[in-house]
Parts: structure tokens; C-alpha cells; sequence
């Protein structure tokens, strides 16, 4: 699976980019849509990503003047259909799939290639962030507001997991799902852990526009998934699949019912180079599970 995107511009000729599973767009060069001849563009405008293999999304990154879908204001993930018109500043851009260039390429996953056709399993550190209340919220703040809000969360979380070497997965409305795979099959699950407390303390110097706290519950999980073939190299990411993805989820909604910021399974924490202090909460039955998860959680 692949997409083209036919570039309109307002004030300059038109042109086409064929993306992978992921592209960006923005006003700077290292954008995969350059619009730098377009002022109302923000440097990081909006992210496109490919989700449960076959559907795009598109996602503001708090940009100064919004992202248009078919001219309705993205403000959580938007899933983009064949034919769909993005509007980003003064700039109309066409989103067509395109199959075609495929079919034959290998892709690397985390420092093994595989062909086309290729599924593999191995061992990663998993991370689910969601923000909490955010139904609430957004019933109560104007949409502009929220966009601005939840775009720059986006933006912010994505830098900060990619910044430790780790992978966006997937958005599901206001959540995310994040792993961390090294090469050679080392796990870096100080570096996800680490990436958690940091987003701990990035969801705590922001508020809504009431000055409510911007709250989340952060999950961390070890196990091993299946990666599915994806496509290209370094143009998209393999996804993730398997019980363990399933269970840190799990985990997420557990932080919610415990009313605690993070917390990690035995399996995640037993694989941490320093033990750091952890509240030990005792086995928790997870919905949907038939066998229960010790679950801890950072000491407050």
C-alpha cells in the first residue's frame, strides 16, 4: 500500500510526492511536502501516517492555522479516503492511493530486512500514552482550541519517543502506541522508561485553556510481537501485532483505575537495568484476559 499527493499550491506550480507510511508537512526543507513558499505554513505542520495497513491518517501538529479535511478542521486523527482534499494554509492537496512500486521492494524493521512477503517476531518495549478526560474537554473548549492543543502534544511526544530511538506504532484518537526495538535484539527499556517519565513532565507544564492540568496515563509493557511487511525502507515502519500489544492497552485502563500517572508491568520492570522505587500493586486482571499482570507503579 502506498499514496501520491497532488500538490495545488496558491502561488506556485502544482506537483506530485509519492509517501510511504509516513510523510510530513511543513514549511522547512526536511519535510517530506516542502511548502517553504508558503508563509502560513508552520514548520511542522501536519504528520500522514499509514494505520492497520491500509488506511492513511492525517494529524495537525498545533500548527498556527489548522489542517482541513474536505474543509473540516482536524483535531484528532482524521482517516484519509482516496479523492480526499487536505487544505493546509493557503494550499489544496490531493490524497490518492497508489499501489503501483510496491509489490517488490524489502523493508527493514529495527535492523533486519526481510522480503516483501515477510513476518517476523521478536522481543520489544511497548508504551501507551493517553490523555485523560479529553472527551470532557473537548465538549467544553472551542474545536480551534483543542486542535492547537492535542496538535502540539502530538508533535511534542513524537519528537521526544524518536529522540530516544523509538517507533510511533500508531495514534487511536488521543492515544498513542510506541515501541523500542535496538538492533541485534537488545530492548531499551530504560529508554522507554525514561521517554515516560519525560512525558510525565511534558504533560505537566500544560493545561487546557480553563487552566484544568493536561492529564495521562502512561503504560509500559515487555513482550514479543509479530512485525507485519509494511513496504519500504526507511519510508515506512513495520506494525506491530500480537497479545502483548493487546495487554499494554490493557495496562493503560488500569493506570486510570489505580489514578496513576504510569505504570509497568513485572515483565517490563524485571528487564530495567536500575530497579528504580516502584509501588507494588499486586496482580491486576486485565479485561479480556484470563491471566493476571503484576502491575507497579512510580512511588508519589
Amino acid at each position: 500500500m502506498g499514496a501520491k499527493l497532488h500538490i495545488h499550491p496558491a502561488n506556485a506550480e502544482p506537483f506530485e510526492v509519492k509517501i510511504g507510511n509516513t510523510a510530513t508537512i511543513g514549511r522547512t526543507r526536511e519535510n517530506t511536502v516542502c511548502l517553504n513558499f508558503s508563509p502560513l505554513v508552520s514548520r511542522q505542520h501536519a504528520l500522514i501516517r499509514c494505520h492497520n495497513t491500509s488506511q492513511y491518517q492525517v494529524i495537525d501538529l498545533g500548527s498556527r492555522n489548522g489542517t482541513y479535511v474536505n474543509e473540516q478542521r482536524v483535531i484528532m486523527p482524521v482517516i484519509l479516503e482516496p479523492g480526499a482534499c487536505i487544505r493546509v494554509a493557503d494550499n489544496n492537496i490531493t490524497f490518492l492511493a497508489d499501489d503501483a512500486g510496491f509489490e517488490d521492494a524489502a523493508v527493514t524493521v529495527a535492523g533486519g530486512t526481510v522480503g516483501s512477503s515477510g513476518v517476523f517476531n521478536r522481543s520489544v518495549a511497548l508504551l501507551v500514552c493517553d490523555i485523560r478526560g479529553f472527551s470532557r474537554m473537548s465538549e467544553n473548549v472551542p474545536a480551534a482550541e483543542v486542535a492547537q492543543i492535542l496538535g502540539e502534544w502530538f508533535r511534542e511526544t513524537r519528537n521526544l519517543v524518536q529522540s530516544t530511538q523509538g517507533t510511533i506504532d500508531k495514534y487511536i484518537g488521543d492515544a498513542l502506541l510506541a515501541y523500542w526495538a535496538g538492533p541485534g535484539g537488545s530492548v531499551d527499556c530504560d529508554a522507554a522508561f525514561g521517554t515516560a517519565q519525560q512525558l510525565l513532565r511534558l504533560a505537566a507544564e500544560r493545561a487546557w485553556p480553563n487552566r484544568d492540568p493536561l492529564k495521562i496515563a502512561v503504560a509500559l509493557h515487555y513482550g514479543r510481537v509479530t512485525f507485519s511487511d509494511m513496504g519500504l525502507s526507511a519510508e515506512r515502519d513495520a506494525t506491530i501485532l500480537g497479545d502483548v500489544v493487546n495487554t499494554v492497552f490493557r495496562l493503560e485502563a488500569v493506570a486510570k483505575e489505580l489514578n496513576r500517572g504510569l505504570v509497568l508491568s513485572e515483565d517490563f520492570a524485571d528487564q530495567l537495568s536500575e530497579q528504580p522505587a516502584l509501588k507494588d500493586f499486586g496482580e491486576q486482571t486485565l479485561k479480556g484476559k484470563t491471566r493476571a499482570v503484576r502491575v507497579f507503579g512510580l512511588t508519589e
